[in-house]
Order: C-alpha cells, then structure tokens, then sequence
C-alpha cells in the first residue's frame, strides 16, 4: 500500500509553550515534574537520584532505596553497566519506549521514537495505529497487533525487531483503543484502512482471543510467521499475576503490564479512574508469582504506567521489572504541556493534533534533540543510582526488595511488595481526607455528560484518587476488576449489556440501579418534569423531602406519604404503615444509632418491608455500613428477597454507582450529581434535555464499566465484592475487600 502524507501546518512548535501551575493533587504530572523533564531535555544532564516523594497517598512514593535525596551537578558519570536484553534483543539500557499510535500522536513524535530506539538502542512500540511510513524505516521497533488489526498484514508485521499483542492498556482496561472521529483525517484513514471521519473503536476484546488457548494459538502464529519475539500487553488488574503466569506458560517471549494511571489518547473517564491497579502492586504480585512456578527466567517483564523519572524506574526492577516502558514523559520531553486535549486533536504543544493542513505540529528537529536529552539525562541517573547501591550491572537490580524501605505503608502492602516498612514519625493520615469532591475535571465531567449524553471521553492519566486527587470518601480507595484474557471484555459498542435492576421482590423494575433526588430548590415545575422522565428512563425519583407532589407519574417516586399510584413508600423504623398495604415499603435510616433498630424492625415485618435506605451522614462512612447489613442480611438468610439502597450525596460518577452496587446496594440515590449537572439550565427545555441526557449518560457508562469487566447483567455484581480491590489494608479490613496483589500472598 502506498502512504502518502502530504500536509502543511498551520503553526509549528520549535520550543516548550507555558504551562499550567498544577500541584500534585491536581495532576500527578504537575508542574514540578514537568519543568524538571523539560530541564533534562533542554541540558541532558542529570538533575537529582533518590528524589523523595511528595504524593501522600502513592504507594511508589512512599518507598525508598535507602539514601537521602542526592543534588547533581550535572556533570558526574555512572560506572554501572546498564545493558539488558528485551526479549532476546539487546539494548542500551532497561528502556522501552511506549506503544503510541500514529493517529494518538501527530506523526513527527512517532517518528522522533523510532528514530531514538535506532540511535540509542532501545526499542520503541508503534501502538495499534498502523504504520507511519517513516517508522517502518527503522528497526528496532515492535509492531502492534491490537484487536482490530488497523492496517496490519504480513508486511506490517514483518517490519522490526518484534510484535506486541495488545489485550489491553492502563488508561481503559477491557475495552478497545478509542481515536475519536474528528481526528480520522485522510492521512490515517489511508495508514488505519478505515473510512475518514468515523470513530476508530476498537473492539474490547479480540474476536479470536477469548482464551489463553486462543491466545496460544495466535503466539505461535505470529512466531510462525514472522520469527520475532512476540509480547503481550496487558493492563494491570485484579488478577495480573494469575493472567501473567498463564500467558507466559503460553510462550511468550515478554508481557508488557500497564499500570494504572497510563497515559492515552482517548479514553472513558469512569473507566480511567475507577479501574485498574497501581503498577507496583502489579509488578510485585507478578513477578512473586513467576517465582514461585519457575517460570520467572523465561520472560521480560516490562513496567508501564506513570513512570516519571530514574528512581520510579529503579524502584519498579527492584520489585521484579526487567525494564520500564516511558511514555508520557517521553512526550513531555518533546514540548508536551499537559493540556490534556489529546482527544480533540487541538493540542497546543503540537504533540497529539489532528494532522490536517491548519494543524499546529511539533518542530522534528527541536522534539528528537530535547527527547535525546531527556533520555541520556534518564540513563545517567539511572547509572547513578546504581553506582551508590554498589550495583555494577543493572540486571542485577531486579527483584532486589531487599534494598527497598517502605515508609508508612499498611502491613497488608508491605508484605504484598515484599519490603520492611518503617513506622510513620507524626499523623501521617486517615483514610480519608474529606473537602468537596466537586475537582475541575469531575466539574467538566457533570457538563459533557449532560451536553452530550453519552460516555465522557478524556485524555491523558487518572487525576482521581488517591494517588493524586486525595480520597474523600472510602469509595475512593477501591478499584473495579477489568477483563483480560482469561476473562474476556465485552463490547458495549456492539453487544447488549443489562443494566436493569430489580426492587421489591421484582415489583420495581428500573433500566438501570439510580434513583434520582432533586434538590430542595426545585420547584413544582421542575419536580413534574423530572418525574416524567424517571418514568421515561423506567428509573425512580426520591421526592421523600418534597413537600410539593401531584399525581402524575407516581408509579416511578418515591415517597413518605402514602398516596395511591405511589411507586413506593418511605417511612422510618418507628413509623411503619398498615399491615395491609399494596406498595414496595422501605426504612429510611438517616442516623447511625438507628441502624440495629431499623435492622430489627425489618426482620420482624420482612413481609411487608421491602428494604433499608441508608442515608446516614457522610463523615459516618455510609459505604461502610452497606456492607455491614448485605453481610447481616445474608447471615439471616433474608438478602435474597431484601433491598439496600444507600444515598451519598458526594456521588458524582457511574464509577460511583458501580463500586456501590458492587459494596452490595441494590440500587443508589444520586443527588450531587443532578444538581451539579442541572446547575445553570437556561430554559425549561434545557433542563428537559439535560436530565434526559444525564441519564441516558449514566445507563451507557454503567453499561461500558460492566462491558470492561466482562459482565453482561448487573444483577450478578450486587454484593460482589471480588469484583473491587483496596488500595489500602485499612479499608480492606472495613469493605472486607482484598488489596490489590494480595491473592498472590494468600492463597
């Protein structure tokens, strides 16, 4: 096929722009990081080893190499040998330049990495995007093989030094790669072999890969075919390390893990935040793993996701990486400024823009000098790092926990990591650090999902919590499983997802587990048009603090005054109705103290009581006590036939909405959310449009998390709590929810 790519930008970037001031709570690439990298590319010279984190709640920061931060001059040279070996393939230093797609990235960055893996002798990966012309020039690159094999063939595959079988990436575990439709211009319509101006959604799992036997038989078709070494990439998730030990029986050469937190063109927001693990969890776990079948000399094992200098490097092969993949400090090092608008193609570093005639792109020769330097600057600390260790060869660095500390890390992570934590001095902390959970992103969030109705798209690493915004509530430590391999996605895209749930022993049927509460400022005109579209959606409204009600479309409110069509009376423990009573009742709890009453009166009138709402106090934990009834309930042989509904005014996202089901609610009231997205409505048609379109909104990203977890109904995730993982041993211990990795330790 012939590549013919023939633009003239509108603007091009010959140095680093301004960027915003951030601090580490509002992006994890804040401004400090992003200034050292620039520094590094500017002089390639080393800047500082054994950096001392300053993210609280990171478990990466929060370990140490056993030295105190060091100053460079920028003139000191490391003695440490850093060559290692990819696969079979030898190169410079434990350095793999991350998969990014032509298409993701406007092509000069593309080639700018492969043009540094040939003179450096690393090697770069090309993302799922085809082939650049220019990159298939060169040699020590590793071609893609992603689910839908966008311009693939024999001859794609054939170029290089290997393959990588993409199952899934960081940024949206279990589901496909994303380029939106604005940015299929001509160029990679003809490079992709898709239609321009139409969404690349690639399917969430491979169409031929639905088992590690399947994904046997395509390892040695590809090896078969090309001779090469073939990787596998994976994103890091519950079960990265049963996943990486079955792919390496497989026969693999290397599996690539990505991290959460892993940079990306486009991706769903409640996916980027609310799934995945943190990749030294997942290092840690799958390389004990390795270790303890035998099988960890027989693979690479390449870190990914967040890696932002020399220490996180040296951190990550001392819990078992053979190497680290850069990627997003990559991009930086060529003049990227975090704008985070890689998705709308107008990026204004020229880095990830659409590549049309009025494009603003990056200088080729300004963004492989800074990249240059930036990646010498890289080796040298690295060296350097070695060098005070007392390590010659940094392959002897992996696996080294021996030379790691942890600081303030729970005893449940430590043993997880395999390291001595060494006692908090001073508060170093609850689990929680309250304030509003209202950031700028999740603001933008609320807007675009009520301007569009659909599945939020964003661009770049999480900014949620808690290893960069602070956990506000317990809900925030938790993560949500993803599909890989063993387990495959399912595509929300092309295939029927249930999001329905069912109340009061299949009276209430609701499409999707969200009942709605409008705020008190509502008036009678707002309140009549949101029951209406409660009803429309088959999904229920909580006028339970309303004093103004008619009698149209009672069927879909609820209510504590009993009124005929109601859908279905709330009232409390001491205040119960008539025995005889024709609608779905529930308790209200709304203080702690009240719970063992509530708990007790429903026990004694489970006939005519069909469930508890727990609206309790936030500082009391309200997560926390959902648990504790669906455990009860269960023991008491009731849960089957009993609802548990929980209001927490701080949701403020289908990610949300999914850790809470999973927690064991049968359903959940969204208040914050509906205010937050209602705010500002300018007409009655406004309002109208926006509430139909947050729901419609909330449906489709319930429907894509559970697709990304490989899950067709809802129904069989409510009190499924295998579904989430910890962060912290604290929380563990509170949802009886298990940390990330520690299958691997307890089994």
């Amino acid at each position: 096929m012939k590549y013919i790519i023939n633009t003239m930008p509108r603007r091009v970037i010959r140095d680093f722009i301004s960027s915003t001031n951030k601090d580490p709570t509002r992006d994890f690439w804040y401004s400090d990081i992003i200034n050292e990298i620039r520094e590094m590319a500017k002089s390639g010279r080393p800047i500082r080893i054994f950096r001392v984190g300053v993210r609280r709640y990171r478990i990466l920061d929060n370990l140490g190499l056993g030295h105190d931060e060091v100053k460079l001059t920028g003139r000191e040279k490391g003695r440490a040998s850093l060559t290692s070996f990819i696969g079979n393939i030898e190169v410079s230093a434990p350095i793999y330049l991350a998969d990014m797609s032509f298409g993701a990235l406007a092509g000069t960055p593309n080639i700018v990495e492969a043009e540094l893996a040939d003179e450096l002798m690393l090697i770069s990966g090309t993302g799922e995007g085809g082939l650049h012309p220019e990159v298939a020039r060169h040699r020590r690159i590793f071609v893609q093989w992603a689910s839908a094999r966008f311009g693939v063939d024999i001859s794609t595959l054939m170029a290089g030094m290997g393959v990588v079988i993409k199952i899934g990436q960081g940024a949206k575990p279990g589901i496909g790669g994303h380029l939106p439709s604005s940015k299929v211009t001509q160029v990679i319509s003809s490079v992709r072999r898709i239609p321009v101006g139409v969404d690349a959604l690639s399917p969430a799992p491979h169409h031929d890969i639905y088992s590690i036997e399947d994904l046997k038989q395509r390892i040695d078709a590809l090896k078969e075919a090309t001779g090469k070494p073939i990787f596998v990439k994976v994103a890091a998730t519950n079960y990265v390390p049963y996943i990486v030990t079955g792919i390496v029986r497989m026969g693999v050469d290397g599996v690539i893990i990505d991290g959460h937190g892993a940079g990306t063109g486009a991706t769903p927001l409640v996916v980027r935040d609310n799934i995945g693990i943190p990749i030294e969890l997942a290092i840690a776990s799958a390389d004990r793993m390795l270790r303890d079948e035998g099988l960890r000399d027989r693979v690479t094992l390449i870190a990914a996701g967040r890696i932002s200098s020399a220490d996180d490097a040296a951190k990550l092969m001392a819990l078992g990486a053979d190497a680290v993949s850069l990627g997003t400090a990559l991009l930086i090092s060529m003049g990227c400024a975090m704008a985070r608008t890689c998705h709308r193609g107008n990026c204004p570093a020229g880095i990830t823009s659409k590549i049309t005639e009025d494009s603003v792109i990056v200088d080729h020769d300004f963004a492989l000098r800074s990249a240059r330097n930036y990646l010498m600057a890289f080796m040298e600390e690295l060296r350097l790092i070695l060098d005070y260790l007392g390590i010659d060869d940094v392959r002897r660095l992996v696996g080294r926990r021996d030379l790691l500390r942890g600081f303030c890390l729970d005893e449940v992570i430590a043993k997880i990591l395999g390291v001595k934590d060494e006692s908090c001095s001073g508060d170093h902390g609850g689990p929680v650090d309250g304030g509003s959970v209202w950031t700028p992103d999740y603001s933008i969030y609320a807007t675009q999902l009520v301007r569009t109705g659909d599945v939020v798209i964003v661009s770049m690493g999480s900014t949620g919590p808690p290893e960069v915004e602070p956990p506000k509530r317990l809900i925030d430590w938790l993560r949500f499983d993803g599909a890989q391999v063993t387990k495959p996605a399912i595509d929300p895209y092309r295939e029927d997802i249930d999001t329905s749930a069912t109340l009061a022993r299949g009276k209430l049927w609701l499409s999707m587990p969200v009942i709605i509460k409008p705020p008190r400022t509502w008036g009678k005109e707002l309140i009549g048009i949101s029951k209406f579209i409660a009803r429309a959606n088959s999904t229920m409204i909580d006028l339970s603090d309303a004093d103004i009600i008619d009698s149209k479309h009672l069927m879909r409110v609820m209510w504590n005054n009993r009124v005929t069509g109601l859908g279905a009376l709330v009232t409390t423990y001491s205040r119960l109705p008539e025995p005889v009573i024709d609608v779905p009742t529930y308790i209200r709890i709304t203080n702690v103290e009240h719970i063992n009453d509530a708990l007790n009166t429903l026990v004694s009138n489970n006939d005519r009581i069909n469930g508890l709402i727990i609206d309790i106090n936030e500082s009391d934990y309200p997560e926390m006590y959902l648990v504790k009834l669906d455990i009860e309930l269960r023991k008491r042989g009731i849960r089957e036939f009993t609802d548990l509904i929980i209001h927490m005014p701080s949701i403020r996202s289908s990610g949300d909405i999914i850790k809470l089901v999973a927690l064991g609610a049968d359903a959940v009231i969204v208040s914050g959310l509906v205010e937050r997205a209602l705010h500002g409505y300018t007409s009655i048609e406004d309002f109208r449009l926006r509430l139909m379109r947050l729901l419609v909104g909330i449906k489709r990203e319930i429907a894509q998390l559970l697709g990304a977890a490989g899950i067709y109904s809802l129904q069989s995730i409510v009190g499924n709590r295998e579904l989430l993982r910890s962060l912290s041993g604290r929380v563990r211990d509170v949802f009886m929810v298990k940390v990330a990795g520690e299958d691997v330790l307890y089994r």
